[in-house]
């Protein structure tokens, strides 16, 4: 395990120590990735946001996401190859509350549960060390891969939001306490 400033960068193994899933911030390197993200529709649809679209606004981007109190932003790597991004964000460090965005971005790694190992290892960060209490997140309804990873975790539904226009998406909240978590990890272990 390394340890930067702003947060634990962790490493994980399963099965074989070549399966080795990474999260660390992102470097200059990554700059070609974001973009090549950014012109991925299928993306965008599905998270409901996109990647600046242009290679200086995509560095001012990563600037700002990662020199933020309230955030904590991370690329995803996998054998040594970035595949998508993990955030914490919205961080209300009193009420210890905190946003969650994953995206497996490489579509070769889908399906796979690198998603899933990699959100186990932000929350275990965001409960274990940085002492939040609860993170949730938003998902598109019509997202279920992502639905069924969060769920995997302990991720329960909390809410829909909802609208009579037939262009809106409707969006899932979904939370998971710390309780809960260690609950989860306690069953896994036994």
């Amino acid at each position: 395990m390394t340890v930067d400033r702003t947060f634990v960068v962790v490493e994980g193994t399963v099965k074989m120590a070549k399966d080795c899933i990474r999260l660390r911030r992102p470097t200059e390197d990554d700059v070609e990735k974001f973009l090549a993200w950014s012109h991925d529709e299928e993306l965008g649809d599905l998270t409901g946001w996109e990647y600046p679209d242009e290679e200086e606004k995509i560095r001012d981007w990563l600037f700002n996401k990662t020199h933020n109190r309230d955030r904590r932003f991370l690329v995803i790597e996998y054998n040594a190859h970035p595949i998508g991004d993990i955030e914490l964000c919205n961080i209300a460090w009193r009420s210890g509350h905190a946003e969650l965005k994953v995206c497996i971005a490489e579509k070769q790694y889908w399906n796979k549960g690198l998603g899933t190992r990699a959100i186990n290892m932000v929350l275990e960060e965001a409960f274990e060390h940085l002492g939040l209490e609860e993170v949730y997140l938003r998902v598109y309804g019509k997202n279920q891969r992502a639905v069924r990873a969060y769920g995997k975790v302990g991720f329960t539904i909390k809410g829909f939001l909802r609208r009579k226009d037939p262009d809106w998406q409707e969006i899932w909240l979904m939370s998971l306490t710390k309780a809960r978590f260690r609950e989860m990890k306690r069953q896994a272990s036994a």
